[in-house]
Parts: structure tokens; sequence; C-alpha cells
């Protein structure tokens, strides 16, 4: 290229490019992974339901005079469906390493859905959230741990 036409170049090219730069870059910071979306600020018009996962039995085999009240479920993820006026509204949390999970719910009727290969036993499985509200919601799980059967 000649000097003119670098120069030329350079009027016209360099601001055409460093807009589309500040686009994309301006895009890509809006985007979010559907996992990585934030958890609701909470308002006034939200509530709070934490709890415990716990799976029972303990062992396959528990000796006469011990109880169990289960094992904490870590890493379970809950989701929320909570009906609005407009629409309904998912929001998930994941239970820590003790198995214990706390979430801001709108207020409404929210029921719960679990990702886990587990079969339920206990737990409310609807809601009722009011504005400010502390519920406690524990649920226990049935996770299959069982003495193998005698063979024949």
């Amino acid at each position: 290229m000649t000097s003119n036409r670098l120069q030329a170049f350079n009027l016209v090219m360099r601001p055409a490019l460093l807009g589309a730069l500040c686009l994309v870059t301006a895009a890509c910071g809006a985007y979010a992974f559907p996992g990585d979306r934030p958890s609701p600020t909470p308002t006034s018009s939200m509530g709070t339901v934490s709890g415990t996962v716990l799976s029972v039995p303990c062992a396959p085999v528990e000796q006469p005079g011990t109880t169990c009240a289960g094992r904490p479920v870590p890493k379970m993820e809950l989701s929320y469906t909570c009906d609005q006026t407009t629409a309904q509204r998912v929001l998930s949390t994941t239970t820590d390493s003790n198995g214990h999970y706390s979430i801001q719910l709108p207020a409404g009727r929210c029921t719960v859905k679990f990702n886990t290969y587990m079969r339920y036993i206990s737990g409310p499985l609807t809601l009722q959230v009011k504005a400010g509200d502390n519920l406690v919601a524990n649920y226990v799980f049935d996770n299959g741990i069982r003495v193998p059967a005698p063979q024949q």
C-alpha cells in the first residue's frame, strides 16, 4: 500500500474496528451461562426457605440399639417453580457438604423438584411463601442401601 492509501485506511477503518470491538465487548459482558444465573436480590416481596436434606439408611446393616437420623446429602439440586401473577419462575439451589441449603423465593406458591436418583420419603413439596418469611423445609430420601439377598 502506498502511504496515502494507508493513511486513508487508518482514518476510515480504525474507528470502525474500535466501534465493533466495543460492541462485541459490551455484548459478551451481558451474557450469562445458564448455570451462572445469580440468585435474585432479596426484596421485601421475598421469603427465605432453608433446611437440610438427609438420606437413609446410614448403612446396609444397622446395629441393634443404634439409630441413624440420616446422612447429609451434599450437592443435591433443588429447583423451585414459583407461580407469580404474570408467569412461572424457576429458581435453584444446591446443598452444601452438610446437606444444608438456603434460597430466596418470591412470595407465592412454590413447588420443589429434586435432581436425584434417590426416592423421596418426606418433606413439603409445595410451600406458601410470604414476604419476609423464614421457612424451614427439611427433606428425607431413601438412598437404596440394602443388605444383599441370600443366594440360593
